[in-house]
């Protein structure tokens, strides 16, 4: 359809074509429930973690009866890259890479059958595997804290907690509710074993009579017994009182007390002691969600629950849809700022408020179309999508905004409506189709070329890429169909002739200095220029902006024999510590998530995590802490910290370090090498450390000797069962017919003694007989080293260096039988940019062909890009000297400024061509310029006012699209200052033969 029949078909269907796109509008009504609001888009994972307890083994035992077998097992699954595992004690980890492009739902049915299949080739005693995708460490939806009740009368509180954490969980979306802290007396039986051992009487017989005790039952209705009556026998300790009186049963017949056999007690779980924040006891909620869930419904509908329970008042300590809110805030402050600014802007430049209010509704209908579009192509709004839409949105304005100009411009020389309709529309649209395909084509080779990569950036290139065709779609459909609309379209009045001459005036002046002009010194300057800044002013290379952290999260494990007394002061002085750094630090002070809570000493020291958030010196803390701990409690604890990053870096594809991986099949061999290593770069006072570092320490292996008389045999599981309930009391269930008690046994729990203060060796324990003998006599002991975690990748051992690399000789490190494998994140950047280039040079070649079918012409094109080569190269050049990194945020805005470039190229070029051969340089140079410095002014400064909140608003995870936004801040300067100063001189000295 020609540009003619086009613009007749609006003036005659008007109506029509109103009703078409009000249905659009109020169809964006009826399909809002359709939207999908998602915190992070789907990814595809490509690590997966098998984890499988064994309960009290050793990590040496783990690795070898668990890990290495299941490693093993699962290297028969296709699309494996690496297989890496993590033996500690009690747990086994096996982490799997994907290879990038494999198969998901072949490798996932592959991996599902294979799981199942391993239990019955694992030694007995092994938990079942479960297997998690992309990241094995939990991190809550939210994290809500509720103040711990002053009075001692808990059943009304209780029950609140109880229905608050019931309504919770039946939220659609939420997947657990833990409960941390929660105020609850508990019932513990204290077994002294000088005094078990005058009875005959084993611990799992007594374990066993308490249970039975506990129990009770029904036998049902009794045919023959009594008509509708229910037999049912009730249980003996019904209450935390019942205990001291019940019978324990010997042999012959005899009973002695509970409590005269043990000690009962009541205490509070060490939990409740250690769940507070900056120093307050508190009540620890964590939610954990649904990731298909939309995470601002879901928000809401938890608020609305907490704000139901007038009984106390929680906190929302962490809310991870904080980030999505904030991000949609910042769209909608962009989005706002942007229009009233091209609207005010646009009344300044035109001295008329239609071609304000055309503006504002083509733009309006943009959204409209985008909103129709994301639906159907099921794009979902998300931290990284609403990054593409907010810079996209910036430039909605250039394409409806050069429309209405052009049709202004031919009314203002005299043509009737419909002509100014049909002549501004053609002067303008090959401009329009041209920029908007480069952008979009572009954006093709990106997000369709196989790399890890492609995923991350599919949402904010596709957004951007839709957005500027809506744009496209809007001036040639909303702005002509307002324009016919109008009975009186207004023309320029004399104040903008006015205007336009004194600009064209000091225009005139400034470009005198171009006289002096020589393309020569000028190129060779420029690549000068070019060179040295990017060599000794140029940035780093990264793949992807550094993410800001938002806390820290410090892990204390505490080493054998510390007290929970001890711990408590441990927390108390740390915290203080910790605010005299910074007292707007806040501290919030839990059990570790890995902890088992049916296994707890009330009077142990537990493994703790600290969550610190409100950091404004990350690294300076880091030092201070380090430098505390190492001091003042290195003796006693150990402790690792990590950074708590957006919620961005938790789908990051995995970014480059520099690291050495080292393999041997002797661990013994391959630490006694890391501590070399570590030792001659702290000499060297390189920067590195090992990814981990295994602590040493010793097993013993008792050994029974022969024993020929049957009646002496021991009664090995009494032993076991004497070892482990001194240090983890087993949890018995619940007691009370009102407020419900836990209920714990174990040994010597009153009376909590050091393990360095025991005698292993003398520990009683029965005979088949029940009478009393020692590990002494019947067993022989031999003492080895060994460590806390055995790390595998394809069957060896490994240690894994990050950082700075020493210069060392690869000969003799493998004469040693040491292998390794270096990476080197410079290589693997420099790798990830040859790619980009790559995909860039495609979209050249792609943009050609499209520019070569547009204008019939084979020179034109090769033209049109030459300048836009010359001009991405000085603004690339200026992005390396002003930023300290230059990476893929910059690389996507230089991206989109190749479309912005060849659009001003396009107009330019339609412009000096439609004048005539005999015009005079200095004559088509001023004509261009009045033609084009309203609409390059207005879109400029739009764009880049639209640009100023995505700037200064800034906030965690929006580092990626800020800067994509400076670099087009910087580029669109640049572009203008080519359009009136370089494109009058390259056209007038290149484009004759065209002319």
């Amino acid at each position: 359809m020609s540009v003619e029949r086009y613009v007749h078909f609006l003036v005659k269907h008007k109506r029509l074509c109103w009703v078409i796109s009000l249905s659009f509008l109020i169809a964006v009504f009826f399909r809002i429930p359709e939207l999908e609001i998602w915190l992070l888009p789907k990814l595809t994972p490509i690590r997966y973690f098998v984890v499988t307890e064994f309960p009290n083994h050793s990590a040496e035992d783990t690795d070898l009866m668990v890990s290495l077998p299941i490693s093993e097992i699962l290297s028969s699954v296709k699309s494996v890259e690496r297989i890496r595992s993590l033996s500690e004690h009690g747990k086994s980890i096996v982490e799997l890479d994907l290879l990038y492009g494999a198969s998901l739902p072949e490798f996932k049915e592959q991996l599902y059958q294979t799981i199942f299949e391993i239990k019955d080739k694992l030694p007995p005693g092994v938990g079942d595997s479960r297997l998690f995708e992309g990241d094995r460490e939990e991190r809550p939806f939210m994290e809500i804290l509720i103040p711990k009740p002053k009075t001692k009368d808990l059943d009304d509180y209780d029950f609140h907690l109880k229905q608050l954490q019931f309504q919770l969980e039946r939220i659609p979306g939420i997947t657990e509710v833990r409960m941390v802290g929660k105020p609850k007396e508990s019932s513990f039986i204290s077994i002294d074993p000088k005094v078990l051992d005058l009875f005959p009487l084993t611990i799992r017989d007594l374990e066993s009579q308490i249970r039975a005790g506990k129990e009770g039952g029904s036998l049902g209705k009794i045919d023959g017994y009594t008509k509708d009556t229910e037999l049912k026998f009730s249980s003996e300790i019904k209450s935390y009182e019942d205990l001291n009186q019940f019978p324990i049963h010997l042999e012959g017949g005899k009973s002695v007390p509970l409590g005269q056999l043990t000690k009962i007690f009541e205490s509070e779980l060490p939990e409740e002691k250690l769940t507070r924040i900056n120093g307050k006891d508190t009540i620890y909620l964590l939610i954990f969600s649904d990731s298909k869930t939309n995470p601002l419904r879901l928000s809401s509908e938890v608020q609305k629950k907490l704000n139901s329970f007038n009984l106390f008042a929680a906190n929302i300590y962490s809310d991870v849809s904080v980030e999505l809110r904030t991000a949609l805030r910042q769209f909608v402050i962009s989005l706002i700022w942007g229009l009233l600014f091209a609207f005010l802007f646009s009344y300044f430049l035109y001295k008329s408020w239609i071609p304000a209010l055309l503006l504002f509704v083509a733009v309006s209908f943009s959204f409209v179309l985008f909103f129709h579009l994301i639906l159907l192509f099921s794009i979902s709004i998300n931290l990284l999508s609403l990054g593409g839409i907010s810079v996209g949105a910036g430039m909605l304005f250039d394409t409806s905004n050069l429309t209405v100009f052009s049709i202004r411009k031919q009314i203002s020389m005299g043509d009737s409506a419909s002509n100014a309709l049909i002549k501004g529309i053609q002067s303008v649209l090959v401009s329009l189709f041209s920029s908007s395909l480069t952008t979009i084509v572009v954006f093709i080779p990106l997000l369709v070329f196989p790399m890890e990569w492609k995923d991350f950036l599919f949402d904010s290139g596709i957004n951007i890429a839709l957005l500027v065709f809506c744009s496209f779609v809007s001036s040639l459909w909303m702005v002509p169909l307002l324009a016919v609309s109008i009975q009186n379209f207004p023309r320029d009045n004399q104040n903008i002739s006015k205007q336009e001459t004194f600009v064209s005036r000091w225009y005139e002046k400034t470009y005198q200095f171009g006289k002096y002009f020589n393309l020569r010194w000028f190129v060779i300057g420029f690549m000068f220029f070019f060179c040295f800044g990017v060599i000794e002013l140029g940035s780093k290379l990264e793949i992807f902006p550094k993410q800001n952290v938002i806390g820290i999260r410090l892990q204390t494990l505490p080493k054998n024999g510390l007290s929970l007394a001890e711990e408590l002061s441990f927390v108390n002085d740390l915290e203080t510590k910790i605010k005299s750094f910074d007292p707007k630090i806040s501290v919030l002070v839990f059990p570790n998530p890995k902890l088992e809570s049916t296994q707890t000493h009330p009077k142990k020291a537990i493994p703790i995590q600290w969550k610190l958030y409100g950091l404004e010196r990350s690294k300076e803390f880091e030092v201070f802490l380090s430098n505390y701990l190492s001091s003042d409690y290195s003796s006693h604890w150990d402790w690792k910290w990590d950074p708590i990053g957006s919620e961005v870096t938790k789908v990051l594809p995995f970014l480059p370090d520099d690291k050495i991986v080292f393999f041997n099949k002797s661990w013994d061999l391959l630490q006694s090498f890391s501590y070399e290593w570590k030792n001659r770069a702290d000499k060297l006072k390189l920067m590195g450390e090992f990814s981990f570092s295994p602590k040493k320490i010793f097993l013993e292996e008792w050994t029974r000797h022969p024993i020929p008389i049957p009646e002496l045999l021991p009664e090995e599981s009494d032993l076991k069962d004497r070892i482990l309930y001194e240090y983890n009391p087993k949890y018995l269930g619940e007691i009370g017919e009102g407020t419900k008690r836990d209920l714990y046994l174990g040994i010597g729990v009153s009376d909590f003694r050091s393990i360095d203060g025991i005698d292993l060796g003398r520990i009683g324990f029965k005979t088949k007989l029940n009478d009393l003998t020692y590990v002494g006599s019947l067993f022989s002991s031999k003492k080895k080293t060994s460590y806390d975690q055995f790390r595998r990748e394809s069957g060896l051992f490994y240690m894994e260096w990050k950082g700075e690399s020493l210069q060392f000789d690869k000969n003799e490190v493998q004469k040693t039988g040491i292998s390794f494998l270096e990476f080197s994140a410079k290589n693997e950047t420099h790798h990830f940019f040859y790619i980009l280039l790559l995909l860039f040079i495609i979209a050249f070649a792609f943009i050609y062909l499209a520019l070569v079918g547009i204008y019939e012409s084979f020179f034109l094109p090769i033209f049109y890009l030459g300048i836009s080569i010359f001009y991405l190269l000085v603004t690339s050049s200026i992005v390396f000297i002003l930023f300290d990194s230059f990476h893929l945020g910059h690389y996507i805005g230089l991206v989109v400024l190749l479309g912005l470039s060849i659009d001003n190229i396009s107009l330019f070029g339609e412009r000096w061509m439609e004048l005539n051969k005999g015009t005079s340089d200095e004559k088509s140079r001023e004509t261009v310029f009045r033609w084009l410095v309203r609409p390059v002014t207005l879109n400029s400064g739009t764009t880049m006012m639209g640009f100023l909140p995505v700037l200064f608003l800034e906030f965690s995870g929006s580092e990626f699209s800020r800067s994509i936004a400076l670099t087009m801040f910087v580029g669109i300067p640049i572009s203008v200052c080519f359009v009136f100063y370089l494109y009058p001189f390259l056209f007038s000295k290149f484009l004759s033969r065209v002319r």
